[in-house]
């Protein structure tokens, strides 16, 4: 899998260089690129979690196997503080049956601006590499997918999987909660508010319920 996802990035390292090359006064840290750890693939349901952008990230774009380690060495938060963000991670993977800190994970940007999320021309040039979201899955081959990334972000899903389908969940309207519907996705692909966001509005319990209900029918 490593290599695969290895694979993949190194085409798109001159694109990587490009973005960062624009804008040479920006604090743009990035790319985040993937290299999940060895219990992902062994879980009951493999969970892809997919949020907005990094709140911070390492910077090396000219070399992309040290920018796998980074990743590998933050190994989905194991020793970042409790974030609403990867608190409520942990809380899905272990309503799904799956081990804590076995998810995968990546953001719909592979840079952030100012250690948040980009905008204007910067968010332009950022999204000319969305589309590894697609090859991304494609390796990871996931059983469930979430994206933590909230109605701001459906423009950029629907530019990545074109002729995306959004279906309402449960009692929720789909800026809130829906179940993504398209042919590189599998089937139980949710979009949620970000945690942060989800449990100032008062719905995480729910949301931990509703995950929780889909273990036996996947």
């Amino acid at each position: 899998m490593r290599e695969s996802l290895l694979k993949i990035y190194l085409e798109r390292r001159e694109d990587f260089k490009e973005i960062r090359a624009k804008f040479p006064d920006e604090d743009m840290a990035g790319p985040l690129l993937m290299s999940p750890n060895a219990i992902y693939n062994v879980q009951p349901l493999p969970l892809l979690i997919i949020g907005q952008e990094t709140n911070g990230w390492h910077y090396n774009v000219d070399d992309l196997e040290l920018q796998m380690k980074v990743y590998e060495d933050f190994n989905v938060g194991i020793d970042y503080y409790a974030s609403p963000f990867w608190n409520v991670t942990r809380k899905v993977e272990k309503s799904l049956g799956n081990a804590p800190y076995s998810c995968a994970w990546t953001n719909i940007s592979k840079f952030d601006l100012d250690n948040s999320r980009s905008y204007g021309l910067y968010e332009s040039e950022i999204s000319k590499v969305d589309d590894l979201l697609l090859k991304e899955i494609d390796i990871l081959k996931p059983r469930i997918c979430i994206f933590f990334t909230g109605p701001s972000f459906d423009e950029r899903i629907k530019g990545i999987f074109e002729n995306i389908n959004f279906f309402e969940v449960a009692d929720y309207n789909l800026r809130e909660f829906c179940r993504l519907e398209h042919s590189c996705l599998p089937y139980h692909t949710y979009r949620a508010y970000h945690p942060n966001y989800m449990r100032r509005m008062g719905y995480e319990n729910d949301f931990i319920e509703f995950i929780s209900n889909l273990r036996g029918r996947i």
